[in-house]
This record gives C-alpha cells, sequence and structure tokens, in this order.
C-alpha cells in the first residue's frame, strides 16, 4: 500500500497529455464520473446533491452499450461509478464494469456497500482497479444519524465489504479495497473507531477527508472545527502494518482551502456524466442547463466533449467562475493547483 496515494493529483505521469493541454490539442477528458442512476437507497444528511431532490433517473441501456466504445474513441483512461446516487442500484452495473473493462478503461467504484451482494463481487471485482466504501462511522448509532439509513443497513454494508476482501485474498485479485470516511462534528469521536473497523474488516486501507460543501445545499461543517481534528488522526496512525494503511489527507485539512490558482484550469481533464445522459464539466453545475455540454442521447462523446458548445462552457468557466466561491476541495482542485505553474510560468526557464 506504500504507492497509495489519495492527497493530491497523478496528472503529472501523463506528460503527453499536458503537452497536449498546452497546445490546445487535448483530444478529450482523461477521467471520467459516469452516474448510473441519480437514486439512492440512504439519505445521508452531507450528501453533495440534496438539493437536487433525489428523483430517480437511471442511465438507459442504450447508453450503456455505446458509452464504453465513444469513451475509448475520445481517450479516456478511467471511469468512476459513483455521482449523484447509489451506482449499484442499476442492475446492469457489472455488465458496464465488464465493457468498459474489455475497452482497456480502468474502472471504479464507489458505493455504500449495502447493495454489494456476492453476485456482483463475483462478475465484477476482478475488473475494478479499486473500490471504496463510505462508512461515516464505525457505530450503528452514528451511522444511522449520518447515513439515514435502512435499520439494518450498517450490519449489512459491513458484511458485504468482509465478503468482498474474502473473494479478493481467495482469487488473488489486485483490486483495492477502502473505507473511506468524511470527516464531520458528528463522526469527530469516531474516526479511530471506524479506522479500527476498517482494519477489522479486512480493506486495504482507511482514509478520512474534510466535508466539501454545494452552495446549493444547507448542512456546512465550520472551517475552524477541522483544528481540533489533529489527536484523532494520530490514533489513526497506529493502526498501520503491512496490509493496512490509515490515510489521512492531510492537504485536504487546511483551514483556508487554499487556492493557488486563479481561474479553473482542470475542465479538459475531468468530466461528469448523469443518470439523464447529459454531460457537465462538475458537480457545482449538475443539472444547469447554461453549463450542459450536450445530451449523449442525441449526440456521442466524441462530438460533444469538443464540440462548440463545450470549450464555450469551459472558458466561460475558466474566464468568470470565482475559484474562491466554488465547492471547497472540488474534485478538480488538486489538479487546478498543478496546472497553475503552467500558466504562470516564472522567467528564465532554461535555468532548470
Amino acid at each position: 500500500m506504500e504507492k497509495l496515494f489519495l492527497d493530491g493529483t497523478k496528472l503529472k505521469y501523463h506528460l503527453k497529455e499536458l503537452s497536449l493541454w498546452q497546445k490546445s490539442q487535448l483530444k478529450g477528458p482523461l477521467h471520467v464520473e459516469i452516474s448510473l442512476t441519480s437514486g439512492c437507497n440512504q439519505r445521508c444528511i452531507l450528501c453533495c446533491v440534496d438539493h437536487l431532490g433525489h428523483k430517480s433517473v437511471m442511465l438507459s441501456d442504450e447508453l450503456l452499450k455505446r458509452l464504453p466504445r465513444e469513451l475509448k474513441m475520445a481517450g479516456v483512461k478511467s471511469v468512476l461509478l459513483a455521482g449523484e446516487g447509489e451506482p449499484l442500484l442499476h442492475k446492469k452495473a457489472a455488465l458496464f464494469i465488464d465493457d468498459l473493462y474489455t475497452e482497456g478503461i480502468d474502472v471504479a467504484l464507489n458505493s455504500n456497500a449495502v447493495l454489494l451482494n456476492e453476485d456482483f463481487c463475483e462478475k465484477s471485482l476482478e475488473k475494478l482497479e479499486w473500490a471504496r466504501f463510505t462508512l461515516q462511522a464505525g457505530n450503528l448509532k452514528t451511522y444511522n444519524e449520518i447515513h439515514r439509513p435502512k435499520e439494518t443497513d450498517f450490519h449489512t454494508a459491513c458484511f458485504n465489504i468482509q465478503k468482498a476482501v474474502s473473494l479478493k485474498k481467495d482469487k488473488k485479485l489486485k483490486v483495492t479495497l477502502g473505507i473511506q470516511q468524511i470527516l464531520l462534528p458528528e463522526n469527530l469521536a469516531h474516526v479511530y473507531e471506524t479506522a479500527k473497523l476498517a482494519k477489522e474488516l479486512g480493506v486495504d486501507y482507511f482514509v478520512v477527508k474534510r466535508f466539501s460543501k454545494h452552495p446549493k445545499n444547507s448542512y456546512d461543517v465550520p472551517d475552524d472545527f477541522y483544528l481540533n481534528a489533529t489527536s484523532e488522526f494520530e490514533k489513526c496512525q497506529s493502526l498501520k502494518d503491512k496490509k493496512f494503511e490509515p490515510i489521512v489527507r492531510w492537504n485536504n485539512f487546511t483551514q483556508d482551502c487554499h487556492r493557488n490558482y486563479k481561474k479553473c484550469l482542470g475542465l479538459p481533464f475531468i468530466t461528469q456524466i448523469l443518470a439523464t445522459g447529459k454531460i457537465y464539466p462538475c458537480s457545482l453545475f449538475f443539472h444547469e442547463e447554461d453549463y450542459c455540454y450536450g445530451d449523449l442521447n442525441k449526440e456521442s462523446f466524441q462530438e460533444l466533449i469538443k464540440s462548440k458548445q463545450t470549450l464555450s462552457i469551459q472558458e466561460k468557466i475558466k474566464e468568470n467562475q470565482d475559484v474562491h466561491k466554488c465547492m471547497s476541495y472540488c474534485r478538480h482542485h488538486s489538479v487546478n493547483q498543478f496546472l497553475w505553474q503552467f500558466h504562470e510560468s516564472p522567467e528564465h526557464l532554461n535555468f532548470i
């Protein structure tokens, strides 16, 4: 687990694509996050898309068949199944993963693990690069307060994660399995407890990161709250061994969400496909039609991602969006920090 890197960006390992981006010749995004559904089987108090009302839509069968090939043709290297809802609510999630895998696209999954049944694991675990399961607390009471689930969900999720771990070990699969906790006032006292549970369940790592607020949601966490979390993080480090890595996203916990960049530059590298089939630059603009790249039900991914409309929206965000009023620690934050050094080059470049 020493090579596991979750606190920043790996864009520096894609020098060819960086060079193309500098010339405005990037073929398409390297990474796409896809919402198989906008529905969810839980109502977490911190949900990023709470303002959208949780209207359940499923990605169509036709798009499930078309997308893997279209993404490959556009140069996409990885797909994360996450987004608006719980991916495993879609009955064809395993089939979609298989098709992406066949196209040579790296696939990952974010899930609450409640629907992580044996059939899905048998079909899909070997085709995933990683799967990360959300447990906001390591005890039933706090879990229920935050996830607002069915009464049995906590035990079901733990059981399913443990079964997935067993299958990984039995079949010697390469997939990396982890548990994530987003730090909130409601679960601060349970960070170590959750990390300990993660180790007991047998996953490869536990990671804790800070909450990121969407401007349209009411739930929030005060910035100064995170100053009191250090002692809990340090306790987690005692759980580290050769088989288990407790990870604190330290860069994620600076009080002011420092942005060294003045513009959002990372939009060409990461994009979002929602369950409706529409494409958006990031979660800040979900379902805002003025920021919709286009509709995959009407055109192909390759056509839409390099269309005049997409390029115009990216330029509008780049030039007009106040990055200090975006979501704190958004999906593009680390990418933007890295790219800014190319946008604002220092003098005397040849003196390396």
